[in-house]
């Protein structure tokens, strides 16, 4: 709804984490109400639903943590 769907739309999503979209995720104390309040993950799974039903092709960009990320502090 919204928008028109071409041959060569794209839906991506970018960097889901489970700290961030999960109750047991480590930030969900900081984010949680709003994932919450806004649906967030209803929202994704809504967009995989029509992206599967209007034949629309989804790319995942997951963060990756490299072995030269020894530094980081989380």
């Amino acid at each position: 709804p919204g928008f028109t769907v071409y041959e060569n739309t794209a839906i991506v999503i970018t960097d889901p984490q489970n700290d961030f979209l999960s109750p047991d995720g480590v930030t969900w104390g900081v984010v949680g109400e709003s994932v919450t309040a806004n649906n967030t993950v209803d929202n994704i799974e809504a967009l995989f639903k029509v992206a599967k039903q209007k034949g629309i092709k989804v790319f995942v960009s997951p963060h990756y943590y490299y072995n030269w990320y020894t530094n980081f502090v989380i």
